[in-house]
């Protein structure tokens, strides 16, 4: 076993309140691709690229053109995709009372999947649907199961759309949310990162706000923010990680 794992798994052992952030490469290794990734044949099928698509005036103003999207690359690979043996044993290292929360900026729902109870869902999930006009909340087959390409609402005769409970763009995050992520954070002793996050909003914000000196940073290319790390974990999936640990729990 490498040093720096070696490290990880006793620091991981002599803690009692772990978070950990995860982001699209932790979804990956359960099978749910980067929803955001586009092919060659991408804007022929669907004619706007994906940081288009994912705005809120755009599913307003382009709505078919958005389900189309949302329903071929985001929903398909979600019912096709399973628990990854690192998502299980994050659900394992929270029942043992080490890992307090997962922070995730991943909307797949997989960690909840695979068992684990405290998922802050930073940019909210596929999981739930809501209706823009009565606000109503439904499940995630509303709009699977749709029989119209784009869903509407049914809830006392609404008719409006019902849309994924998403963080798109030109929407505010929930500050409760990161509010809780932060307090989450602040508290822990140990803070680990799947690199692929720290592009995303509010997780470079979660690494400044940690006060302990057990940073863990995953999978990063050489970035100023591994001068905050503790230590950098490189060159590993996460699946690999935890079958070599063999964390004694």
């Amino acid at each position: 076993m490498d040093i720096e794992l070696n490290i990880l798994k006793n620091w991981i052992e002599g803690s009692d309140n772990i978070v950990f952030i995860t982001g699209k490469d932790f979804s990956a290794e359960a099978g749910f691709p980067d929803y955001r990734a586009m092919d060659e044949d991408f804007l022929d099928k669907y004619k706007y690229p994906p940081d288009d698509i994912l705005c809120l005036t755009f599913l307003q103003r382009c709505p078919m053109f958005f389900y189309r999207y949302y329903r071929d690359k985001i929903l398909t690979p979600v019912l096709n995709a399973q628990p990854s043996p690192a998502h299980e044993a994050l659900a394992k290292l929270e029942e043992s009372g080490k890992l307090k929360a997962i922070l995730t900026v991943n909307i797949d729902g997989i960690h909840q999947e695979a068992g684990s109870k405290e998922v802050v869902e930073l940019h909210g999930s596929v999981m739930r649907s809501w209706c823009a006009k009565c606000e109503k909340f439904l499940d995630f087959f509303y709009i699977a199961d749709s029989p119209t390409p784009i869903p509407y609402c049914n809830v006392d005769m609404c008719g409006d759309y019902v849309r994924p409970a998403i963080v798109l763009k030109e929407e505010p995050y929930d500050l409760d949310l990161v509010q809780k992520a932060l307090d989450y954070v602040k508290a822990a002793d140990m803070l680990l990162i799947d690199g692929s996050a720290l592009a995303e909003f509010p997780v470079p914000n979660l690494m400044k706000a940690y006060q302990g000196h057990k940073l863990v940073l995953f999978n990063t290319a050489p970035l100023v923010f591994d001068a905050r790390a503790g230590l950098v974990v490189r060159g590993h999936t996460y699946t690999d990680v935890f079958q070599q640990l063999q964390l004694d729990l």
